[in-house]
């Protein structure tokens, strides 16, 4: 069976850039009736915090991403230091010191540079006495992962056959002097344990990947299926950062009443060169997924996209779905012929108080021409109450020249609601009737 994950750390909220890749696993699985299991990276407990952790499982539990299990790395260390034990016996992993001096010398060429120096692997030629001068002198080691620096291979389930060279790699660091793991180790321990079969995440971490592929083979372990998806890009192509973050978070969506299907809608049309089913959407169905067809492009932020998106989602739904996601609206006591009739017209939640003051008449801007409304008095007076849209223009039509087509519909809109904006005017006359625009064609 078919197993995925996606183990955010929780130290901020999902947003439309890591909530794409958490989407793809939850998508594969789902696809192919396997398992989704969600695992947080919450190691680093200084950063880590249960008002994400909560909002994480909040925010997946509304978009309807269900996930099988979920798992909290910081309650599972002794799995980490029982397999980091093995790679010791196995002489894959070397303690490397660092004085303060060195230290400083470190800072200062990383100041210089912007970036960090590399690891030279001077630490493997440590002798044992000089190990245990540093130990009795009070130093604790970190541990370095010794890597083949041979070129890696896999076949993606995005990007097709790729290879990245480990030589240019510095050894990675997999546990802390404190004893506390980074990000690699766990990651790969946890995948091997919870039998995770295939993994997507954002291209960044291939080079992450050939060292995991590493650590799997050093276990002993199977090495999953790996696909890497394209990074997220702001609208002007720049990447997205920390400080816009919050802006496109899922949270920032919920507050301005998106529908989980029009976010859904939007992650599954990144780089899918297909016809969006609004239906698979709605019923979480995905039955066209395929991701070897995700595109290699960098997909661009698309917030009208979106949008469009939301104005399907909402057009869709029933009076009761619609007042079942936004309360508020129980206040304008809709009928469903009202919303029937306003539904197509709306692009937005907004839209909907002010297409029902339309139709109701409680948005008055302006009066139908008096001749018109006089017209319409004498030539239906004695009409049928079922009378026909097409049947009222040509009996209008055969009555007098006076009035264009144009006149014809525009006078009928204002009649009905006196505003010139509004459902179409067939709609309009096919919902009001014929008595009721006699009614309200007043003349003074």
């Amino acid at each position: 069976m078919i197993t995925t994950r996606f183990a955010p750390s929780p130290t901020g909220h999902l947003h439309l850039g890591n909530i794409r890749s958490c989407f793809l696993n939850w998508l594969l699985a789902k696809s192919q009736k396997g398992k989704f299991i969600l695992r947080f990276d919450d190691t680093d407990r200084e950063r880590s915090e249960q008002i994400y952790i909560d909002g994480i499982k909040s925010d997946l539990e509304w978009l309807g991403m269900e996930y099988q299990e979920s798992y909290f790395q910081s309650q599972r260390i002794d799995k980490y230091n029982t397999n980091f034990d093995t790679l010791l016996k196995l002489k894959l992993v070397y303690p490397c010191f660092e004085t303060n001096e060195e230290l400083e010398i470190k800072k200062k060429l990383q100041s210089k540079s912007g970036q960090a120096p590399v690891y030279d692997r001077s630490a493997l030629n440590l002798t044992q006495t000089e190990i245990e001068n540093f130990y009795s002198n009070g130093l604790q080691p970190y541990w370095r992962f010794k890597l083949s620096r041979n070129k890696v291979q896999w076949n993606d389930l995005v990007k097709g056959n790729v290879e990245v060279n480990l030589a240019s790699q510095s050894d990675p660091v997999l546990k802390r002097a404190d004893g506390s793991f980074l990000y690699h180790f766990p990651s790969v321990v946890d995948d091997i344990d919870m039998n995770v079969t295939d993994i997507v995440r954002g291209e960044d971490h291939l080079t992450n990947t050939a060292i995991h592929i590493e650590i799997f083979e050093a276990l002993g372990a199977s090495i999953p299926q790996f696909g890497h998806n394209p990074l997220m890009l702001n609208d002007d192509g720049t990447k997205l950062s920390k400080r816009n973050f919050d802006s496109i978070s899922i949270k920032k969506f919920r507050e301005k009443n998106y529908l989980k299907e029009s976010l859904l809608a939007y992650l599954h049309s990144i780089g899918l060169n297909h016809e969006i089913n609004f239906k698979e959407i709605q019923e979480g169905v995905f039955e066209n997924f395929d991701l070897s067809k995700l595109s290699q492009n960098l997909p661009k932020l698309d917030i009208e996209k979106i949008n469009h998106f939301q104005k399907i989602a909402l057009r869709a739904m029933s009076l009761e779905d619609l007042i079942q996601n936004f309360s508020s609206l129980s206040d304008l006591k809709m009928i469903e012929p009202e919303w029937n009739l306003i539904k197509n017209n709306i692009e937005t939640l907004e839209d909907i108080q002010l297409f029902i003051m339309i139709i109701r008449g409680e948005k008055n801007e302006k009066k139908a021409n008096e001749d018109f409304s006089v017209m319409v008095k004498t030539v239906f007076t004695e009409s049928d109450s079922k009378l026909q849209f097409d049947d009222y223009i040509a009996m209008i039509n055969s009555h007098s020249k006076d009035f264009s087509k144009k006149d014809i519909f525009m006078n009928t809109r204002l009649i009905l609601t006196g505003n010139v904006n509004g459902p179409s005017v067939k709609e309009l006359f096919n919902f009001f009737g014929i008595q009721a625009l006699l009614e309200k064609a007043n003349v003074s």
